[in-house]
């Protein structure tokens, strides 16, 4: 009797008790920037938007284009070239304002209805890598500002490399371990380019229609001198092997190079964000927005490397022994 009345009590004291809880702390206007800065490319692109919170599903709040994007006529986007003066002076030397636009994106789970993206066309002798760039975002209701800066990569050149020399990657008159031939690719450090990406373009056409494979080699962060990657014939051969099937007809046709060269801010943002190998799971989180979060950078793209052929011993490699369809 006396557990009875015990029990009792407890449930009337418990159902007396009841707290409600919010999970949700109060909205925040947390601005989100994604762009990078390219002085090869025409039309610069600078992704803006906005954290969201509710207490529905988030789910099926980031399939609503208003729950990601700022209406573009509330906020002024402008860039900024800066050059230092010293002794904390500086000299504003141009400005640029960004313009709203939709640009096509791939389905998933974010909203695909309104794409915005803020973008501007490159000025004449507007990037120099003795300036820095300095992204200024202003909420005209608010007044906030998220802001950010970045020194620019300028320029890259491949160090006697040209399209004009045809790549040998295998030699069948040699010796069988000496058959598979390297191609060594080399250069120097830009000014500001502390990461190097190169892709190796496959150009072929497949039943008539132009064609191309991406054979990305590994990241190459610069630590002193001149820096360098190794095309291994064997590779390339496996490559082709791994990513093509022999049940169309093909037709190789040439190789082009293209070379990413990336800042610090993107170098530590890239390591920051590499897949976990640990137990430890827990992943630290870089930013250099101001008042915001994500990364404003730049990177270099260099393309002026094309075309490039084969001798005819690796082309004949490729039509003969690989069967992938090529003739």
């Amino acid at each position: 009797m006396k557990l009875y009345q015990l029990f009792v009590c407890f449930l009337i004291v418990f159902s007396s008790c009841e707290t409600d809880f919010d999970v949700n702390a109060e909205w925040d206007d947390v601005t989100i920037v994604y762009g990078l800065l390219d002085p090869n490319n025409e039309i610069q692109l600078i992704k803006i938007n906005k954290a969201y919170l509710g207490a529905g599903d988030a789910i099926q709040m980031a399939s609503v284009s208003d729950s990601l994007n700022y209406t573009p006529s509330d906020l002024d986007v402008k860039l900024y070239r800066i050059k230092s003066l010293g002794f904390g002076q500086y000299d504003t030397l141009a400005t640029v304002t960004l313009y709203d636009t939709i640009v096509e994106k791939d389905d998933g789970l974010f909203s695909t209805e309104e794409n915005i993206i803020y973008a501007f066309k490159k000025p004449n002798s507007f990037y120099n890598t003795n300036s820095f760039y300095v992204l200024e975002i202003t909420n005209i209701n608010t007044n906030d500002k998220v802001s950010s800066q970045t020194e620019i990569i300028n320029n890259f050149n491949f160090e006697s490399l040209n399209s004009s020399f045809e790549w040998g990657l295998y030699n069948g008159d040699l010796v069988d371990s000496l058959r598979f031939r390297t191609k060594n690719i080399e250069w120097t450090k830009s000014t500001n380019g502390e990461i190097y990406q190169l892709d190796i373009i496959v150009n072929y056409l497949e039943d008539g229609e132009n064609k191309n494979l991406v054979w990305s080699q590994p990241l190459i962060e610069y630590t002193s001198g001149n820096m360098s990657v190794k095309i291994k014939g064997d590779q390339f051969f496996l490559f082709l092997t791994n990513n093509l099937s022999n049940n169309t007809t093909k037709q190789f046709l040439n190789l082009d190079l293209l070379m990413t060269v990336g800042t610090n801010d993107l170098k530590t943002y890239i390591n920051v964000n590499k897949p976990f190998s640990g137990i430890v799971q827990e992943r630290p989180v870089f930013s250099n927005i101001n008042n915001g979060i994500g990364l404003f950078s730049s990177r270099y793209t260099y393309d002026d490397i094309n075309g490039i052929e084969l001798t005819n011993a690796t082309v004949n490699y490729i039509i003969n022994d690989l069967d992938l369809g090529f003739e």
